[in-house]
């Protein structure tokens, strides 16, 4: 019975190798499939595993080995997929079997799974796992694994001298077991080591192969040899006889790039002659080829298999291993960063600007080589900038000055640190900063920007002329002209040259506008306007009242424009219409700084109709709202106490949303900026509300000589009304004086700034 069962099992190996029916069988031939085990192919791993590392896109091949007479056959499938440029993964499965004098089937099926790793460009390493599953006339079925090991190394690989590809690989390193136990049913088998031996089982040999292929002659011919060391490790018991070799080599020459003749020299010492035939870039697949060869056993000896022969398809599909590793880093370097570039614009554009900082540093964090990392810069240091967290945008920008020192963006980086420097009232480094920018970057678009600043902050310090000739240069087109016109507009009034500020405020009424700060803009030309032609020397009051009515109601300057209007009617003598625009002012916009000059106009008003108790009225009014400074000396004071002693806190937040804008967003990261999001939010409501009474404070300044005179004209006038109403003590005398001032104050008019 066990002769028996071991002679069923060497019939079994015997169809799973290439002597199929062989009159005599050797062990050491699995394995050894020449048909199927092309070395410089790239699914056939049971030669070396390391071969498949060659594998650059996912291919997948069938091939059919058979007897004329379809007795005996065997079935092979494989696939291999490459992953990333290091890595690639191979299944292959193999099933053959035959009936014995047409009874029961002996069927085997054998997996494959393996694994190759680039070890460096031109070095690879692989290993397989084999399962082999053996069915034995239905009667025995058992499993069984084994592993191979195997390295390649390309020494060649050029369009000059071709391509070179020397393996070496240890078969059955873990040696398969084939059960010899008198036993019936299902079997599992461990297996054996370098040699192992055992009276239940069989272990199929360790083999050596030592395997060259060679690709030439502009890829017209392609060589394989091949040295197999049979038994390498072997029990004698088991019939081990020491180390055998076998030779084996194949040529195949292409006649086209798509076909090619094959002659084939067997280790079972017979020859093979075939064709092949290949196709590229057809429907779905890149690549597809069709091999068959034939042969005959008896050409050398005596095999009673007669002809046999063996077709084999293989197809490559999808994108390369290169194709893909290219979208990926074009992905990461390219389509993530920009992504994420866009995100953080978005966040910006919407103004969520702490939200928008931490983005636009992830992108200068993550993406370091990303081609816009320098614009990222500058956006998370403008995020901080805009949230007047000007330390930590300091901090940005001369960072990005020392990391991008080839960036076109140096120069705005330049720009942003001089404007905080003038946001902050530091107008000595301000300029400074500003000669350095007008040296090293006078060409650039930066410079306009610059001139400017410089030319803001010469109007601040009083030098109208100066800030003239800085403003001059700045032409339309530039985001800045609105603005440096109007500041032009009034350093020439400032310097009475009348023409010149007209024709400055002209132009802004006549250029486009593109966005609401500047209609916004130009509705204050118009009004600037009307002020020149009421109070010029040939006063003209209907263009005035012309640029006056212009002004669209929601414009910043839509008050003074009804003032002006006002004031325009009441030059003309027209109290009634004079009253209807001041008492809109005072009804609609009561913080507004005009409105005690509209109480001023009604009292006027009146006085003119000789409504005496309305003028008192009015003109106590506006005595009333003028008495004191809008922003007094003392509320400065507690603003700025009350600011001062926060700047540590304020300090300190920008410390860490600097810190947590320089990290990647990890759960981590959020978490922390979280937990900042209270301390920001109190230090960004203080600053806000800080910036908001400064504002107002500059205001009441600009309104200060018009408090004055307004506070002056309401007492004049309001003691000459009184007078004449007999209840005080002044004189015919005051009333005339009243009247002239009156007057007066009608010529004099300029409104606010």
């Amino acid at each position: 019975m066990r002769s028996n069962f071991i002679k069923t099992a060497v019939l079994g190996l015997s169809v799973a190798s290439t002597s199929l029916f062989a009159t005599t069988y050797s062990p050491h031939k699995y394995q050894q499939n020449d048909w199927f085990a092309e070395f410089g192919g790239n699914t056939a791993m049971y030669v070396n595993p390391a071969g498949i590392a060659e594998t650059e896109q996912l291919e997948v091949s069938a091939a059919f080995f058979s007897s004329i007479s379809g007795e005996a056959s065997q079935e092979y499938v494989s696939v291999t997929y490459p992953w990333d440029y290091k890595h690639t993964l191979g299944v292959s499965i193999f099933e053959n079997g035959a009936s014995i004098d047409g009874g029961k089937s002996y069927d085997e099926i054998a997996v494959l799974v393996g694994y190759a790793y680039n070890l460096m460009q031109f070095v690879s390493l692989g290993v397989d796992l084999s399962i082999l599953y053996i069915n034995q006339f239905s009667d025995v079925s058992q499993v069984t694994i084994g592993a191979d090991i195997g390295a390649t190394i390309n020494p060649l690989n050029s369009s000059k001298f071709g391509y070179l590809l020397i393996g070496v690989a240890l078969q059955n390193l873990a040696q398969p077991g084939i059960s010899t136990a008198d036993e019936d049913g299902f079997t599992f088998v461990i297996p054996g080591f370098f040699g192992s031996s055992s009276k239940d089982a069989y272990f199929i040999p360790s083999n050596v192969n030592v395997s060259v292929f060679y690709r030439g002659l502009n890829r017209s011919l392609e060589a394989k040899a091949e040295l197999s060391l049979i038994d390498v490790f072997h029990a004698e018991e088991e019939g081990g006889n020491g180390v055998n070799p076998e030779f084996s080599f194949t040529l195949t020459y292409y006649l086209s790039p798509h076909l090619g003749v094959r002659l084939r020299f067997t280790k079972e010492g017979y020859p093979v002659a075939g064709a092949t035939v290949n196709v590229k870039d057809v429907s779905i697949f890149r690549y597809l080829s069709l091999d068959l060869e034939m042969s005959h056993d008896d050409l050398v000896a005596k095999k009673n298999r007669g002809f046999i022969w063996a077709v084999k398809i293989s197809s490559r599909f999808g994108d390369t291993r290169e194709e893909k590793i290219g979208e990926e880093r074009y992905r990461r370097l390219k389509i993530e960063p920009e992504n994420d570039y866009r995100y953080a614009m978005r966040l910006y554009l919407n103004r969520q600007f702490l939200e928008a900082a931490y983005a636009f540093g992830k992108v200068q964090t993550k993406y370091p080589a990303f081609h816009l990392v320098d614009q990222a810069a500058f956006y998370k240091a403008k995020s901080f900038e805009n949230l007047r967290m000007h330390k930590a945008a300091k901090s940005v920008y001369e960072d990005a000055i020392k990391r991008y020192p080839q960036s076109d963006q140096r120069a705005k980086y330049h720009f942003q640190l001089m404007n905080i420097d003038y946001k902050e009232g530091k107008y000595t480094e301000a300029m400074s900063k500003y000669q350095g920018i007008a040296q090293k970057f006078g060409e650039s678009d930066v410079k306009a920007d610059a001139d400017y600043v410089a030319g803001q902050i010469k109007f601040e310090q009083g030098l109208y002329q100066e800030a003239v000739d800085l403003l001059a240069a700045i032409l339309p087109g530039n985001a800045n002209y609105f603005y440096a016109r109007y500041t032009m507009g009034i350093a020439y009034s400032r310097l009475g040259k009348f023409d010149e500020a007209e024709n400055c405020f002209r132009d802004i009424t006549e250029q486009p506008v593109s966005n609401q700060s500047e209609r916004d803009l130009q509705d204050a030309a118009k009004v600037k306007l009307g002020h020149i032609f009421f109070s010029g020397e040939k006063a003209d009051l209907s263009a005035a009242a012309q640029m006056y009515a212009q002004v669209q109601a929601g414009s910043p300057v839509y008050d003074e424009a009804m003032l002006g209007i006002a004031w325009s009617f009441l030059k003309v003598n027209k109290p009634d219409e004079a009253m209807k625009p001041a008492q809109w002012i005072i009804k609609n916009l009561p913080e507004s700084f005009l409105v005690s000059e509209a109480y001023l106009v009604i009292g006027y008003c009146h006085f003119m109709k000789k409504d005496y108790k309305g003028a008192v009225t009015a003109l106590e009014q506006a005595e009333k709202r003028t008495e004191q400074p809008v922003v007094s000396v003392a509320a400065r004071d507690s603003a700025r106490q009350a600011y001062d002693s926060m700047q540590d806190e304020f300090d300190s937040v920008q410390v860490k949303a600097l810190d947590l804008a320089r990290q990647l967003p990890t759960p981590r990261v959020e978490s922390k900026r979280e937990a900042l999001k209270p301390s920001f939010e109190k230090a960004n409501t203080a600053i806000e509300n800080y910036a908001a009474f400064n504002l107002k404070a500059i205001q009441s300044d600009r309104f200060e000589s018009n408090r004055k005179r307004i506070l002056e004209d309401a007492g004049f006038t309001l003691a000459t009304v009184k007078t004449k109403m007999g209840q005080g003590a002044g004189t015919s005398s005051e009333a005339a004086q009243e009247l002239e001032n009156l007057d007066n104050a009608l010529d004099d008019l300029e409104g606010l700034e």
